[in-house]
């Protein structure tokens, strides 16, 4: 199979930019899923579009975001490419590189995830091998662009990353969807008629703090973050072992709230009560062989507290645990699949996918 790659160049004097290039790449999947009751067929293609740039004095810049990224007029409550919420952009140098929008926090900057695995890299099972980062990749949408600044020297990775602390509230309340009002209005208090404060929690400037050292396939991280009320620490670490990969982590929480756990749903007939997420650890392991095939497995478990008298009738712990094969076939094409079962799940079922996927 032959790769064909659309790109447009241009050369711009009279900005200053010693050349500008646009070019269109991709990815598509189709395969089966079992959600734990049924198989579905499942696919999917997509386009993505990779700016970059660098002007005569030697700086790059550009920017990347897909199609499907880009549907604002659409659906405002959405994430958006043109507002900072989706797709991002950057500039570099020998300062280092200074990237904003939908990016990831200083502390996934420095440490990643787990091992994906599967035809649907984890979707389908809610993406167990994603740490459960308090800032950035998606967690402060609400409050625009994030910010990710990163620079290295001598196997030293230094990372920090910010939210602006101004929530967005672009929802259907607004009478002209998609008015830009909303980036700095959250409107009036049922209630009282008055002007919303911004005195909660999504107002409060997210943050995170992180550093890195990488040596000879090995790297460590450890990092720091706040998001309102919320704080973490992570410690993660990876290396390579001839052909194995391995990779683990510890995060501890602190005043983290139940809804950072996807699905997970606790069952009390009295009504809500407190759920804090406490910590999460777990390891992940890649093994590649000469022929093209690659064995992954992962394990995670994800501790929280309950604030509550009756505590000790609810689960406090939630694993999630699975294994993956892949076979290269060749040209941006691989045939993968995996067995995980993930216990934030009410229904704690076992799910498993399977199918061929494509990078054009």
């Amino acid at each position: 199979m032959k790769k064909v790659l659309f790109a447009t160049s241009a050369l711009v004097a009279l900005s200053g930019a010693a050349y500008a290039e646009v070019a269109v790449t991709g990815d598509g999947r189709m395969g089966i899923v079992y959600d734990g009751e049924d198989m579905q067929f499942s696919s999917r293609a997509r386009a993505k579009f990779n700016l970059t740039g660098e002007t005569d004095s030697g700086l790059s810049f550009g920017g990347a975001f897909r199609v499907d990224e880009e549907n604002y007029s659409a659906n405002p409550d959405g994430r958006s490419a043109a507002h900072g919420t989706d797709g991002f952009v950057f500039i570099s140098g020998t300062f280092g590189k200074l990237s904003m929008g939908d990016v990831v926090s200083a502390a996934e900057a420095a440490i990643g995830d787990l091992t994906e695995m599967g035809y649907t890299n984890g979707e389908f099972a809610g993406n167990p091998e994603e740490i459960d980062y308090l800032t950035g990749d998606g967690e402060n949408e609400n409050q625009g662009p994030t910010a990710l600044y990163e620079y290295t020297f001598q196997g030293v990775k230094l990372f920090a990353s910010m939210s602006d602390g101004s929530r967005r509230d672009c929802g259907p309340s607004y009478v002209i969807a998609g008015d830009l009002s909303c980036y700095n209005d959250l409107g009036l208090d049922p209630v009282t008629g008055e002007p919303i404060e911004d005195d909660d929690d999504d107002t409060d400037v997210a943050f995170s703090l992180a550093a890195a050292y990488e040596m000879s396939g090995y790297n460590v991280g450890l990092a720091y973050s706040e998001n309102g009320d919320g704080s973490e620490i992570v410690l993660g670490g990876s290396g390579s072992i001839g052909e194995f990969k391995i990779k683990a982590f510890y995060a501890d929480y602190d005043d983290r709230s139940r809804g950072s756990l996807g699905e997970l749903v606790f069952e009390d007939t009295a009504g809500a009560f407190d759920v804090d997420y406490d910590k999460a650890y777990g390891a992940s392991v890649e093994y590649a062989m000469a022929n093209g095939i690659g064995l992954q497995a992962l394990w995670i478990t994800r501790e929280v507290v309950i604030e509550e008298a009756f505590a000790d009738e609810f689960d406090d712990t939630y694993n999630a645990y699975g294994v993956g094969a892949s076979y290269d076939l060749g040209s941006g094409a691989i045939l993968a699949g995996s067995i995980i079962k993930n216990e934030i799940y009410p229904e704690n079922e076992t799910r498993a996918d399977m199918g061929i996927k494509f990078s054009f």
